[in-house]
């Protein structure tokens, strides 16, 4: 029994993400290994040679797939997934009989991917879902499929047996959190983790360097799939060009577009102030966004993306950055004038009206910084931090109570 007492504490998390991509598996994680866990990560290599075992910050990295930046068609994609599970499933059996772990933080798309924690759940872990791209919705946007399509039907059916399957849901906003226990209605205890930026890396900025009297250096970085709008963004440039000759904007990231979008560049003969900069891992992105003047998130109001709450925009604000951001449903539903500049969604027109206009207002961009970061105050990741140890303490008490 002593033994049992003086365990260190276990944990392991899958997402079917690069690890140098993802502050957010990143930030969950180190939150674990504060709170005294040996933590295991499951999750793709960035390189095909990459070394499959690594560690980063103590964290014990096991990388058993790499994945192409450009993924265009969905039959390779749906195969590199279910090989992904396939590994996952015997590198997390492995795993979970030699670590007993207490703790099992499996991330989707895809939700299905929670049943390669069988093994860990048959012992005794506590099994956490993290619904952080809804899925139907998510395919149906993939795929422009409408939802009474089979693959959708079949989508829904696993996402209410991994959701039954798990010990707790979690997802990212409250309008997806609503919509999931509408949908599931299995008893389950869902709760809301935002994307807020952990603020160690991206240290709040609440004593920011001075505004200039006109902001020049715009910002993007994400993904470049469609729904994220940078098509609207590129298309808008001219205008903003047009009025003032000196702007800049700069793009880093990755996706199935990226391509298409420097093409488009330069078709509409952005060469001298478009600048596509590529993906760089997340713990150098705060340095690099610290240059931006204003950040950019023109999020498309489509199926998914209209109820999903951009990461970009919080990390903008926490590192004090100003944000022209598309006027979605969960935009809207978490921000408010005083904190932002919304456009409307898909609008080149209006989104390069409202660059401009904030480009030339010193006093509005510093207004709706001080506003975003009353916003952080009680919303911030040091908040959410609290939220998501009770639900780590709520699951892992499954093994406590087992061995008593």
């Amino acid at each position: 029994m002593e033994k049992i007492k003086n365990r260190k504490k276990r944990a392991c998390m899958l997402y079917y993400m690069r690890f140098q991509g993802s502050a957010i598996l990143y930030r969950e994680a180190k939150a674990l290994q504060d709170k005294g866990f040996e933590v295991d990560i499951i999750c793709l290599r960035k390189a095909q040679d990459d070394k499959v075992i690594q560690s980063y910050e103590g964290l014990n990295m096991f990388f058993i797939q790499s994945r192409p930046a450009q993924e265009q068609k969905a039959f390779l994609y749906f195969l590199r997934l279910a090989f992904f599970c396939i590994k996952a499933f015997f590198v997390m059996s492995y795993l979970g009989l030699k670590n007993r772990y207490d703790v099992v933080h499996v991330t989707s798309p895809p939700d299905i991917i929670v049943f390669t924690a069988i093994i860990p759940k048959l012992l005794g872990a506590g099994i956490i879902l993290d619904i952080h791209d809804i899925g139907p919705e998510l395919f149906m946007r993939k795929l422009n499929v409408p939802e009474n399509k089979p693959i959708i039907r079949l989508l829904k059916w696993f996402e209410r047996l991994s959701a039954k399957f798990a010990d707790h849901v979690i997802t990212v906003t409250d309008i997806w959190r609503d919509k999931l226990a509408l949908r599931i209605n299995q008893g389950k205890k869902f709760s809301t983790m935002m994307n807020v930026p952990d603020e160690n890396l991206f240290q709040l900025s609440t004593a920011r360097k001075p505004q200039l009297a006109e902001a020049r250096i715009l910002f993007y970085h994400g993904s470049f799939e469609e729904h994220f709008g940078v098509d609207t963004l590129i298309k808008a440039m001219p205008l903003v060009k047009r009025q003032m000759p000196q702007i800049q904007l700069y793009l880093y990231g990755g996706g199935r577009l990226y391509s298409t979008m420097i093409s488009l560049a330069k078709e509409l003969g952005l060469d001298d102030c478009v600048h596509f900069q590529g993906s760089v891992p997340f713990y150098e992105l705060p340095e690099i966004l610290k240059k931006a003047e204003m950040g950019i998130v023109p999020t498309k109001a489509a199926v998914f993306s209209d109820e999903a709450l951009s990461m970009k925009s919080l990390e903008y604000m926490t590192l004090g950055i100003p944000i022209v951001i598309s006027g979605t449903t969960a935009h809207r539903y978490y921000y408010n004038d005083g904190m932002v500049k919304f456009f409307q969604p898909e609008d080149e027109k209006d989104l390069a009206e409202k660059i401009i206009a904030l480009c030339k207002d010193n006093a509005e961009r510093n207004r709706l910084v001080d506003n975003a970061n009353i916003f952080l105050e009680s919303h911030g990741w040091s908040c959410v931090k609290e939220d998501y140890y009770k639900i780590i303490d709520q699951v892992s008490s499954k093994r406590t109570t087992g061995h008593s």
